[in-house]
């Protein structure tokens, strides 16, 4: 991974600082299995460092000093962020960080980066899985094998459908990427728009309309900010073509649950694949869980073994970038609020 820049990235106007004091955060049940890796992997990268791991913000030493903290989105990290007399630096463990907006500690002043691109191997390939859940009708197929019932039909093809893509961040491009393999055709949406390698067509937001009506499959992994939320409602889902199947990665709240519904009793969907929902756990008495058109999972399309590794890893060409003095690889925007 090389640094980057982005029009969303804040300007970075620091000096280059060397990392040798990094505290870990993290719950204390999930801190005690990923202590030694984390361990071997930083003091790999960084020989010189020392790590200090705390499983509360109780166990932060009071007054310490640290170059970098990497934590989750905790709901104590303000807490233990008070604790210390300085810090220079956080990075999140996280790719989505709305979380930390509601959260009272000062944004402004440390430099904030995130850990941008570990979803995408994992999130690209549910949403590859999805389409061919409807394509290839496996929903239908397992329920009859559970009646032992053999009644054939002919299926479909992803070969020549078109998926739309809201967001070719990190997700979207990788998504891209394994959608050419099935021959599809590929748009998406930019909020700066450049050419996207694998990408036939980057449209801004506002313009995504005439796309819309050409989407076979809509997959939806937009970051969660005031612009986004209930992006995708009953106005949006109309302008699809009819028999459109929507797959939501993105974050609970982009995707009105009610509008979806209300576009798969109108046949505006033919199916929906949905891993994130606007109230988390989805409530048992959401008609959502009934309908056959529609394939819920519990909030996992990003989970993978590698995910804290590859979360380090961002971490670390983050801090190689800093050392150089260049901006940060995946920096948290404030202005855009992700």
């Amino acid at each position: 991974m090389t640094a980057s820049c982005t029009a969303d990235q804040q300007p970075f106007d620091q000096p280059p600082f060397e990392v040798k004091r990094i505290l870990f955060l993290q719950k204390a049940e999930v801190l005690e299995q990923q202590k030694a890796q984390v361990a071997e992997q930083l003091s790999a990268a960084l020989p010189e460092a020392s790590i200090t791991f705390a499983g509360s913000a109780a166990e932060v030493p009071e007054g310490a000093s640290f170059d970098a903290v990497i934590a989750p989105t905790l709901p104590w990290l303000p807490e233990a962020l008070a604790r210390l007399a300085d810090y220079r630096w956080i990075h999140f463990l996280s790719a989505g960080v709305e979380k930390i907006w509601a959260m009272d500690f000062d944004k402004t002043r440390p430099l904030m980066t995130k850990s941008s691109g570990v979803h995408g191997a994992p999130m690209s390939e549910y949403a590859i899985g999805a389409m061919l859940h409807f394509t290839k009708q496996f929903g239908r197929f397992h329920d009859q094998a559970r009646r032992a019932e053999w009644q054939r039909t002919w299926l479909d093809e992803l070969t020549g459908k078109q998926l739309t893509v809201l967001g070719l961040g990190h997700i979207g491009q990788s998504l891209a990427r394994r959608a050419k393999a099935f021959n599809m055709q590929v748009a998406g949406t930019l909020k700066h728009l450049r050419p996207v390698e694998q990408v036939d067509r980057v449209v801004a937001m506002e313009e995504i309309t005439p796309e819309l009506a050409r989407t076979d499959f809509l997959v939806c992994c937009l970051p969660l900010t005031d612009e986004t939320l209930g992006l995708v409602d009953a106005e949006f889902l109309a302008r699809l073509k009819p028999g459109a199947v929507l797959v939501d990665i993105s974050r609970g709240g982009v995707v009105k649950g009610d509008a979806v519904i209300q576009a798969l009793n109108a046949g505006i969907l033919k199916g929906a694949a949905l891993d994130v929902f606007e109230q988390q756990p989805l409530l048992a008495d959401s008609p959502l869980w009934k309908r056959d058109d529609v394939l819920i999972t519990p909030h996992v399309s990003g989970t993978t073994p590698h995910y804290l590794e590859r979360a380090l890893g961002v971490f670390v060409a983050n801090q190689q970038a800093i050392g150089d003095g260049q901006g940060p690889v995946t920096p948290v925007s404030l202005e855009g609020g992700y």
